[in-house]
């Protein structure tokens, strides 16, 4: 099947990442699925040259300049009104809407394997977000020690959760703006993005299942995103990730609940710290090792 792809970016002062970013969604791979791919930059209220650094990419990018009101002019209401932007230039509910961020990379077969994943019959698919390695390793030590050890524990986490999900394993659970696909029709049966201020992501594959449509989220449809620690989206990424660096270690991890809390096997109770973390890694690997044992006995038996 042929499809039609348009992609959405949103980018507010981005000037210094759109064209490496647009760079790598241009040299995506494509194949003969692909009836036409268009790019739009939706530059919402951007006093730099974010728009005219796009346009200098000319051919399949197409830019929209935007200012949005001051109750839109937030994580939500800029990707929202990139999708629209995006969606009006698809036709078929088969055509493929997707999005990723001014300051991500995309993987080169990034496009080709989201669309095995919606020609397998899934409505919408999540990819899987990595940190650029280079400003990683830019960052302080103790800060990249930390997120190595979210890795860990998210990685443990998975590993558990996958034993009650009915998706294909491997699989993993992140839902980020950075890597969204969904087909037109699907769009259209949402009503279009949601757009709270934060979160819009997260709201959006919410909507996608309420509406009965099936979620895939595939360990290899992959884009790489930047680490910087200040960002556009208040709460968002960058804001996360400068307060895993400079938080206390006995103050709450954001977005990081206990194990048993994760598991749904409490309810929420004492947050999980820095201090916490590397025991309820312990646990977590202990618990994934006690669940292969018995699948392998099982087999056995």
């Amino acid at each position: 099947m042929k499809r039609r792809v348009a992609v959405a970016v949103p980018a507010r002062n981005e000037a210094a990442w759109i064209e490496v970013c647009l760079t790598r969604l241009l040299a995506m791979e494509r194949d003969d699925r692909i009836a036409s791919l268009r790019i739009v930059v939706l530059a919402n209220n951007c006093i730099d040259d974010t728009a005219e650094r796009a346009r200098r990419l000319g051919g399949d990018v197409e830019v929209v300049e935007m200012r949005l009101d001051p109750d839109q002019a937030h994580a939500g209401g800029a990707r929202r009104a990139a999708f629209e932007a995006a969606a009006a230039l698809l036709h078929s509910p088969e055509d493929l809407l997707l999005t990723t961020d001014a300051d991500t990379h995309v993987a080169a077969d990034w496009l080709r394997r989201t669309l095995d994943h919606v020609d397998a019959g899934y409505d919408a698919v999540a990819g899987l977000a990595r940190l650029k390695g280079a400003e990683l390793r830019g960052l302080d030590p103790a800060h990249r020690a930390r997120l190595a050890l979210l890795r860990r524990y998210y990685a443990a986490l998975d590993a558990l959760r996958a034993a009650r999900s009915d998706e294909a394993w491997p699989h993993h659970f992140y839902e980020g703006g950075a890597s969204i696909a969904l087909t037109l029709g699907c769009y259209a049966r949402i009503g279009g993005a949601p757009a709270p201020p934060v979160g819009e992501d997260k709201a959006l594959f919410q909507a996608v299942r309420a509406a009965g449509g099936r979620v895939r989220h595939p360990i290899d449809v992959k884009v790489f995103t930047s680490c910087r620690l200040a960002g556009r989206a208040v709460g968002g990424t960058s804001d996360t990730l400068d307060l895993w660096g400079r938080q206390a270690v006995d103050e709450p991890i954001h977005e990081a609940p206990p194990l048993n809390v994760a598991l749904g096997l409490a309810t929420p109770g004492p947050a999980l710290t820095f201090a916490d973390l590397p025991a309820e890694i312990d646990k977590a690997r202990a618990l994934v090792r006690i669940g292969r044992e018995r699948m392998l006995l099982a087999e056995a038996g």
